[in-house]
């Protein structure tokens, strides 16, 4: 028989809460540590429809990316439709755990997935940490075998991540991208660390209008692909839990969310 709290062990020796960025509400979110679980799912993102997906499903156990409670509710009034998830997963003893920022720097956790994801589609010779006297840096730099024009390569970030469509911002010394700093989500605020380590193209979602600014005059190419690549954790994360089920002799169903929780449309 599998607890919560095994599978939250195992997931805190992959990626510690010690490392997780400061304030962040990574960790065990709700429910019963003790609570025996049949049914795990993953998903990015814990919003009302997973909720009901996992409740279709008789799921014990959500193991999310993002943490479900960003901020602390004000109060527990129902007509809130965060409340009423809340509500939801208690009444359906439903566990919910977020790796966060300790998993974005894990080894082998997030951007290491992301990187390994753009490997697939460009010829990357050399990668390591944004910052190598970190052990857990946050970011990754990749230095590809050959140069590439910026809307070039922009096109295989497209392509790699499967997007309809991508932002990109154009340095103002007009140079291509050889050496590519990668963060998921949103890193913006990064960029300095960025230009620290010689990166030429900064790959990280969300950028905001002025600090696009900044980047630019900086001399820093930035490719924006949205913060939803992320949901590789669904796949990634479903393979690490079959990884330890197998070596644990855990009895597990692992389900992989198909609700698509990208807030946005393009047209």
């Amino acid at each position: 028989m599998v607890k919560v709290q095994d599978i939250l062990n195992k997931i805190e020796d992959f990626a510690p809460l010690s490392i997780k960025m400061e304030g962040d509400p990574s960790g065990f979110q709700m429910g019963d540590r003790q609570k025996e679980v049949k049914t795990v799912m993953t998903t990015l993102d814990v919003r009302p429809k997973v909720v009901q997906e996992a409740i279709d499903n008789k799921v014990d156990l959500i193991l999310a990316h993002h943490p479900i409670m960003f901020h602390p509710a004000r109060n527990l009034d129902l007509a809130s439709p965060q409340n009423q998830m809340y509500r939801d997963l208690l009444a359906n003893n439903i566990a919910v755990n977020a790796s966060h920022t300790n998993l974005d720097k894990a080894h082998g956790g997030m951007n290491d997935w992301l990187m390994e994801r753009l490997r697939e589609n460009v010829e990357i010779k050399t990668s390591g940490y944004l910052d190598p006297d970190d052990d857990y840096s946050i970011g990754r730099v990749g230095v590809l075998a050959e140069e590439m024009d910026l809307l070039d390569f922009a096109k295989k970030v497209r392509d790699t991540f499967k997007l309809q469509n991508l932002r990109y911002v154009k340095s103002e010394r007009g140079q291509k991208v050889k050496r590519v700093a990668l963060i998921g989500g949103d890193a913006g605020k990064f960029y300095p660390e960025v230009i620290k380590a010689n990166a030429d193209t900064f790959i990280t979602g969300d950028v905001y209008y002025h600090t696009a600014h900044d980047m630019m005059s900086n001399g820093l190419n930035v490719i924006d692909p949205g913060h939803h690549i992320e949901a590789i954790f669904i796949e990634k994360m479903a393979h690490k839990l079959s990884d330890w089920s197998n070596d644990y002799h855990w009895d597990l169903n692992i389900i992989q969310s198909q609700v698509n929780t990208e807030p946005y449309n393009f047209i």
